[in-house]
């Protein structure tokens, strides 16, 4: 049986993971506007992943003895004009994420709820990668500019990676985490 303060902080957590989907999906949109395909698909994913995020929480609340909700979300548009200014604001969204996962697994260890602690183990462990592979992207996004020539070969770039994953062809990230 989950602890009050476990419930109510799953239950937070599970309000960020949907309002990250969102925002992931008004991302997208911005993409489309763009026809940034490309970049539409890597968010599209990423709000899937979040979306993943929120129902795995969601299901653990209520099969180990509490009661999850959600409230109506907050508007999660965006109003950005640049790539560079849009992956800025994907990292703040995943460091938020990283920082409300890390007090949530930090408040299942002080309350001895190990079982929840180990359920949360991936989630900790793969927002440290989405935190690294984001600064990549930005970093990547930096060098090659954000002009419309260089657009193009930035949604190239997406789609192909897009494509491999859902191919499940293995990307350079994917063997260094191995």
């Amino acid at each position: 049986m989950l602890s009050k303060n476990v419930q109510e902080a799953l239950n937070a957590q599970i309000q960020k993971e949907a309002y990250a989907s969102n925002a992931y999906l008004t991302l997208a949109t911005w993409a489309e506007e763009k026809n940034l395909d490309g970049i539409a698909a890597y968010f599209y994913a990423a709000s899937e992943d979040e979306r993943t995020h929120m129902l795995q929480m969601y299901k653990y609340v209520n099969t180990y003895g509490g009661s999850a909700m959600i409230k109506p979300l907050n508007d999660s548009s965006v109003k950005l004009k640049t790539l560079l200014d849009v992956f800025k604001y994907v990292f703040d969204l995943e460091h938020e994420v990283t920082i409300a996962i890390n007090k949530l697994a930090k408040l299942t260890y002080e309350e001895n709820d190990f079982a929840t602690f180990k359920f949360l183990e991936a989630f900790v462990v793969e927002q440290q990668h989405s935190e690294r592979s984001v600064n990549e992207l930005i970093d990547m996004i930096t060098r090659v500019g954000c002009d419309e020539k260089n657009l193009y070969y930035l949604n190239k770039t997406f789609r192909k990676t897009e494509e491999r994953k859902a191919f499940g062809v293995k990307t350079l990230h994917d063997v260094q985490d191995e």
